[in-house]
């Protein structure tokens, strides 16, 4: 429905004529008149009363909620706000002289991209070089370099980062002179925004009604922002025929989610599972995607920014694809004409991983940008 709202000048002219229709006489209501000057002084109260009752309307429901009014909505019924993620995987620290001494890596210490993004050394004792008397990552005398594992300090996308992006150090370690992470960081995610809480209220107020795949999914999604699920209903874990059993195959970006991630969301199903359903929770099967093509575009083009802004289009849809979903060939050519940022003439010799064929989708499998090698060429 929608509301009858009126403007101050509307209101002033309203009161007006009904104040000199309610009079057996002319009444003086010219600019500067008292009349006038009292019919606008309750006008002005009444625009301020419309607002407080506009602004009521907007806080008392979810869809016109925003903010914290947003969060203060589902908080009343036990529901709060997914916060973000920080981006994690591996780094290779290295040493230009490997024999002349080893080294020790410290949780904590920081390292960071030429755009200022930092990142922080994690401990994992499950490492075999890590070492629990030096309390750090242990590079050996001859040992040229090791992989790290690295969290952002900040959580969001912003630490989502291309190959060998990070490169400097931002701690100074004895034996070790460089850092690069060979593989793309993609599991950094932004706090939920107003519209997927929306989304996700009535799923999850289903979650407390049903044990439904909705309520499953919704309990999924309830764990952490940034991660993709695919219920395999029926089958067991190696992919047999089980009755009364259901696998989900979680992935939070990363193709390899953490035993911590997975233990998380098996609580939360089996906290919405149906009495007597079992089920299993385990990460993905990972296949790389390599991408390859020559783009043609007009003569003065800045070959160099349209090379970087064709390789972030295809890597942010790449990791957009949901675990156990398939991708479309096309979609690569596509994705160069809306994604170049500027005039692109023609799209050629395109490849994924080798061929000129779609990937099928298998339901426990996920997508993770590889090398994204893009030919820019003058028409």
């Amino acid at each position: 429905m929608s509301l009858s709202l009126r403007s101050f000048a509307t209101t002033v002219s309203t009161a007006v004529a009904t104040a000199q229709a309610s009079c057996t006489q002319l009444v003086d209501m010219s600019v500067g008149s008292p009349g006038r000057a009292l019919m606008e002084a309750v006008s002005g109260t009444g625009l301020w009363l419309q607002y407080l009752v506009l602004q009521t309307l907007l806080r008392t429901r979810l869809s016109t909620s925003t903010g914290v009014d947003c969060d203060s909505f589902v908080n009343d019924f036990g529901m709060t706000r997914l916060q973000g993620s920080p981006a994690s995987g591996f780094v290779t620290m290295s040493s230009l002289s490997p024999d002349g001494q080893s080294a020790v890596i410290p949780p904590g210490a920081v390292v960071r991209t030429v755009s200022g993004v930092s990142f922080s050394v994690v401990e994992d004792a499950s490492l075999s070089y890590w070492s629990v008397t030096d309390d750090g990552y242990v590079r050996l005398s001859g040992t040229k370099s090791i992989s790290v594992p690295v969290s952002a300090n900040v959580s969001g996308s912003t630490g989502n980062v291309a190959s060998g992006a990070i490169c400097l150090m931002g701690t100074s370690i004895s034996g070790i002179d460089t850092v690069t992470n060979e593989n793309v960081f993609s599991n950094g995610s932004d706090q939920e925004s107003d519209a997927q809480l929306r989304a996700r209220f009535p799923l999850w107020l289903a979650a407390k009604a049903t044990a439904s795949s909705a309520a499953i999914g919704s309990a999924i999604s309830g764990v952490q922002s940034n991660l993709s699920q695919s219920l395999r209903n029926g089958q067991a874990a190696d992919g047999s025929t089980r009755s009364g059993y259901f696998t989900a195959v979680i992935n939070d970006g990363s193709g390899a989610p953490s035993a911590a991630l997975l233990s998380e969301v098996y609580s939360a199903i089996d906290s919405v599972r149906a009495l007597g359903v079992g089920f299993c929770v385990q990460a993905p099967s990972v296949l790389v995607m390599n991408v390859s093509m020559t783009v043609t575009v007009p003569a003065a083009t800045d070959i160099d920014a349209a090379t970087l802004s064709i390789q972030r289009a295809i890597s942010s849809d790449i990791e957009a694809a949901t675990v156990g979903g398939g991708y479309a060939y096309s979609r690569l050519s596509y994705l160069v004409y809306v994604g170049a940022g500027v005039s692109v003439v023609s799209v050629l010799d395109v490849l994924l991983n080798g061929g000129q064929a779609d990937i099928d989708a298998n339901g426990s499998r996920a997508l993770v940008p590889g090398t994204i090698s893009i030919q820019v060429v003058y028409n």
